[in-house]
């Protein structure tokens, strides 16, 4: 027999309001999906405009207009911390000319889905077709992979357009992306990447042919380094095997994502935030593309006010309250605006006094332990808010442009007690591989040991977890092959 017990208990959960979410959704944006957001604003509000209101002097404090200022609000244009060190610019002094000049250093490269699309244009194809095509681009991962299963993505589009789509259908559409360039693109894993260069190369080349039925039928004896194996099962001595593998080596696995290709995934890269190092050792933080200027139609707020002056008809309450809602609307776009400026400007300046060291030099050895809770700390806002600032986020410095989620690591202490990033520790183990014996590579143990003696204590298995983080084979894969073809 189920028995049913009743208990009252207490339970903290984070809980964000509507206006919090709404806030992170305008924190996300970077500068070009925030203006085509002003601009798509403005046309559905007829109260809202953009640029510097045109407001007379002597006017009455209580007016609409006086309102919607008090309601959005200006930042202090400059202000310093307790130490001195740091000085806190809302906007760049020099307006669009500034922003002209920090602009002509950016990437001006179209983004990759873009290219496909222009590609796809050129082709005859039905407008069902193109349809598939294009949302098989639109699913490419920034490495032009397709990581969604076609049965997935067959359900997606056929309840986004209630149309009827079938796997066999987008099966067929993946073949048209495939054929596009990048060679490579579209597709599902590593070796269908390589399967699909390879099959470009594979009739003027007999080791482009013999690398095409390595990858096809024995990968993994590959990926083991399983020489002997290969040349059995193939058929072939170790010279041939050497020159396909020599082939395979020459390929991209990232077809939008290293050498000529880079062009294909650079976007246009505009950065959010100006951060000058000054000649007392201070620094100087700002919006690179300046505040965002909105303010409330004069023109609505005076028919406004004659509307409130006559409330006569039905008619004109009717008005009243439909341009009431439209400013209400525009106050709450405008106020949000404004603390998106805000709390990416007071996370950009806790940043900077976090990592000086690292703002006055470029030296990422420099960077000190970071992670979004110091920066939350810092600040008196939540890690969420930290994460949409600084994962999507650039800034222009004297030494180049950076992306903010670079600058966090977490750290471990060597054996002098001094902290050092895990970027460090990659970097060490990398340069330890770089310089290993081809013959005698490194184990994962020898590694530790080698850091060790180094003053950096880190376990076996975590050095192999950082190892992995870098696509590092271990070291049976790591062994060249002309030792074993010598042995």
């Amino acid at each position: 027999m189920l028995r049913h017990n009743q208990q009252l208990g207490q339970k903290q959960l984070m809980k964000l309001s509507p206006q919090q979410i709404q806030l992170l959704n305008f924190i996300q944006l970077n500068s070009l999906e925030l203006e085509q957001r002003i601009k798509d604003e403005i046309e559905e509000n007829l109260v809202l405009e953009a640029g510097v209101a045109q407001q007379e002097s002597g006017e009455d404090s209580d007016s609409p207009a006086t309102r919607e200022e008090s309601a959005s609000g200006e930042a202090d244009e400059r202000s310093e911390d307790e130490e001195g060190n740091l000085e806190y610019i809302t906007a760049p002094d020099s307006g669009a000319a500034e922003k002209t000049d920090y602009s002509s250093n950016l990437v001006q490269a179209k983004k990759f889905r873009e290219l496909l699309k222009e590609q796809l244009g050129m082709m005859s194809l039905p407008p069902r077709e193109r349809l598939l095509a294009g949302y098989l681009v639109d699913s490419l991962d920034d490495d032009g992979y397709l990581r969604i299963s076609l049965a997935d993505l067959a359900d997606d589009l056929s309840f986004a357009h209630n149309i009827l789509v079938t796997e066999t259908e987008l099966d067929d559409e993946l073949e048209t992306v495939q054929g596009l360039d990048p060679v490579g693109v579209g597709a599902r894993d590593l070796r269908e990447c390589l399967l699909l260069q390879l099959e470009v190369l594979r009739h003027d080349s007999p080791d482009a042919e013999l690398a095409c039925r390595i990858l096809d039928k024995h990968l993994n004896d590959l990926a083991g380094h399983h020489y002997e194996k290969l040349t059995a099962a193939l058929d072939i001595n170790m010279t041939q095997l050497k020159c396909a593998i020599d082939v395979i080596e020459k390929l991209n696995p990232r077809p939008v994502g290293s050498g000529t290709s880079e062009l294909f995934k650079n976007q246009n890269i505009i950065p959010e935030f100006i951060v000058e190092a000054t000649v007392d050792g201070r620094f100087r933080v700002g919006l690179a593309q300046g505040s965002a200027e909105l303010h409330l139609s004069s023109e609505m707020l005076e028919n406004l006010e004659a509307m409130y002056r006559d409330k006569s008809s039905k008619q004109t309450r009717a008005a009243v309250q439909y341009l009431r809602s439209k400013v209400d609307s525009a106050l709450w776009f405008m106020e949000m605006v404004r603390q998106r400026e805000q709390s990416m400007l007071k996370t950009m300046q806790a940043l900077v006094q976090l990592q000086p060291e690292y703002f006055r030099s470029g030296d990422a050895k420099l960077l000190r332990p970071m992670i979004l809770k110091d920066v939350a700390e810092q600040i008196g806002l939540d890690v969420s808010t930290i994460s949409r600032v600084t994962s999507t986020k650039y800034a222009i410095t004297d030494f180049g442009i950076i992306h903010l989620k670079a600058l966090f690591h977490q750290g471990i202490a060597k054996l002098d007690g001094a902290m050092v990033t895990n970027q460090e520790i990659s970097d060490r183990i990398a340069a330890l591989i770089a310089a290993e014996d081809k013959n005698n590579p490194f184990t994962d143990q020898d590694l530790a040991i080698a850091l060790a003696e180094t003053g950096y204590i880190v376990a076996r298995r975590t050095v192999a977890k950082y190892r992995e983080a870098m696509h590092i084979s271990i070291a049976k894969m790591r062994k060249s092959i002309q030792h074993v073809q010598a042995t």
